[in-house]
């Protein structure tokens, strides 16, 4: 324990020590308007057309059906209403009237149903619409849907779905005009109902341009012109903020924990910080044939991690350690799992497992991500902590494209990342990680098939009494923790931070701000 903690410290004052890069990280745009706003990310916004939505949610571009409130329960947005019928088997979703696209054009029924079918086949690893590809797994299995009039529609299901709304949340029900699509239901141009309109993308500079939508039906944004920078490197970010460059620093991962000193100390800077439902855990290659398939080593890797000390030290206090796989913002569904520090016990599994033999281990990193989050120093302390229980850890660190390649083949043991829940109750969490055809059980080689815990989130999709759901939710959380496929460590609280004339900036809790309110003061 001793060891570790002082690992810890060690890496946490080496971080506070890097000095910001002189160099500028970009050029605004020139000729400037006096309302115009410019965010910073360590990331592009810019999707592009392979994907299901093409702009971020933060860019206020698109809008969906239903968002989250602070706890994860469904709100309406563009859906006035969406009901269950006395069978559970079909939802009517009822939307807001006197809506309008970028182009001008209507939402309606017809539109709704067109682009929830879309969703419902958009093949994620294809990248590309495919109607002979269903996710079922994430909707429910769709038999339907019908046009009830130019504002209703309802959507049908083989078996009930309790959770329904909830599952639309977000980028699961995203509108755009019919336009915005070609033959293939790509997107060409995102044609959505937000308060500013998509204008360009600048490739080389990563710079993406926004315009006002006066036409928007909540009212004419007080903002002119929004532009969104793509800056990876977080001293960068910061030091463009402090300059003047930019105005905003926002997304989860926006600002470094190791920063927030220097922000709050600058008189003309305010720093906020706000939990999202952004959970970091460690993915593990569990298949047959690799090394942590034996659950014994799976469980010494969870009893090696100190997620208190890394919250409190190495995350500075702005994180909180996690207790189960699932986000406690989900209070009506979340555990407290038991997840435990304890070396010793870990060091006598890995014997158990291995006697004298001291297996070697890789921890792949993913550069793109730690100019948002400090996975580097936590492959740091994990790699010493393995040592110390008789595992021969070591680290490679490769570009984003890489890594997803890597992950997708197996090429790893261990691999520290976010996960974002952005629609459903726990069930999207399983559904897409853990059952054995999960989307990102594939695509980043957990190699996770438990028939078991394949059976119980079935189970949990189509349960319509609440508290039987939450039973089945808590027993999933407690098989998690004795099988130990996924680690998780913290809760994110993201911090971000803005120059004080910015008024009315909030991020929620799929750090998505709402840029309608937003203004400048002069």
């Amino acid at each position: 324990m001793k060891l570790f903690i002082a690992i810890v410290i060690l890496i946490a004052l080496l971080a506070g020590c890097s000095s910001a890069p002189t160099n500028p990280p970009t050029e605004s745009p020139a000729d400037l308007a006096p309302n115009t706003l410019r965010i910073a990310a360590g990331r592009s916004f810019w999707q592009g057309p392979m994907t299901s939505i093409y702009l971020h949610s933060s860019t206020n571009v698109w809008e969906p059906l239903v968002l989250f409130d602070d706890h994860l329960e469904p709100v309406m947005k563009l859906a006035s209403a969406i009901t269950p019928s006395e069978d559970g088997l079909t939802w009517a979703i009822t939307l807001r009237e006197g809506v309008t696209f970028h182009d001008g054009s209507a939402l309606t029924a017809e539109v709704a149903a067109f682009n929830l079918e879309r969703l419902y086949h958009y093949n994620p690893v294809t990248r590309a619409f495919d109607p002979q590809f269903a996710r079922s797994g994430e909707f429910g299995d769709i038999q339907e849907i019908h046009l009830i009039s130019d504002y209703a529609l309802t959507v049908t299901h083989l078996e009930p779905i309790p959770d329904f709304p909830a599952r639309l949340s977000l980028e699961n029900s995203a509108m755009f005009a019919l336009a915005s699509f070609d033959e293939d239901r790509g997107i060409i141009h995102p044609y959505g109902t937000g308060p500013f309109l998509y204008e360009a993308y600048d490739t080389q500079n990563s710079i993406l341009t926004l315009r006002q939508n006066t036409a928007y039906h909540r009212g004419v944004p007080a903002i002119d012109t929004v532009y969104f920078f793509n800056i990876p490197d977080a001293a960068m970010r910061l030091a463009a903020l402090r300059s003047g460059e930019i105005d905003v620093i926002a997304d989860v991962g926006g600002v470094l924990p190791q920063q927030a000193a220097e922000i709050l100390a600058a008189p003309d800077l305010v720093l906020r910080e706000r939990q999202v439902s952004t959970v970091h855990y460690l993915g593990i290659n569990s298949s047959e044939g690799s090394l942590f398939y034996d659950v014994r080593l799976r469980n010494a890797l969870s009893l090696s991690v100190d997620r208190e000390a890394i919250a409190t030290v190495l995350l500075h206090g702005y994180a909180r350690p996690a207790i189960s796989v699932v986000s406690d913002l989900s209070a009506q569904w979340v555990i407290d799992a038991g997840y435990r520090f304890d070396p010793e016990a870990a060091r006598a599994l890995v014997a158990e497992a291995m006697g004298e033999e001291r297996p070697p281990a890789l921890i792949l990193v993913n550069s793109a991500l730690t100019g948002r989050w400090p996975y580097q120093d936590i492959a740091v302390l994990l790699q010493a902590q393995l040592i110390d229980i008789g595992i021969d850890a070591t680290i490679e660190t490769v570009d984003g494209a890489t890594w997803t390649e890597r992950m997708r083949d197996g090429d790893y043991d261990i691999a520290p990342h976010p996960f974002t829940v952005s629609s459903g109750e726990p069930i999207y969490f399983f559904i897409r990680n853990i059952a054995s055809g999960g989307a990102n059980n594939l695509l980043r080689g957990y190699g996770i098939a438990n028939p078991e815990l394949d059976a119980l989130i079935a189970r949990a999709a189509v349960e319509t009494d609440a508290s039987v759901r939450r039973a089945y939710y808590a027993e999933l959380q407690q098989m998690m923790r004795d099988a130990d496929y996924m680690i998780p460590i913290w809760y994110d609280v993201t911090l971000y931070a803005m120059h004080e004339r910015v008024q009315n900036f909030v991020l929620d809790v799929l750090f998505r701000p709402d840029l309608f309110v937003v203004e400048l003061w002069t």
